[in-house]
């Protein structure tokens, strides 16, 4: 997940210095939210199953 947002803040970082417009870089940030939201909701929500007993 780490991997997925420092991506996305280098993809948005290489579209800001190549001077496109706003609307992509914020694309790329919301699409970038989007995912690590769903990502971290469903890391919540799984069973890790570890199976440690002590």
């Amino acid at each position: 997940m780490d991997t997925l947002i420092f991506g996305g803040l280098l993809a948005a970082l290489v579209v800001l210095y190549q001077d496109r417009p706003r609307k992509i870089i914020l694309t790329i940030w919301w699409v970038v939210l989007l995912a690590t939201i769903g990502l971290l909701s469903h890391h919540i929500t799984s069973s890790l199953e570890l199976g440690l007993s002590y």
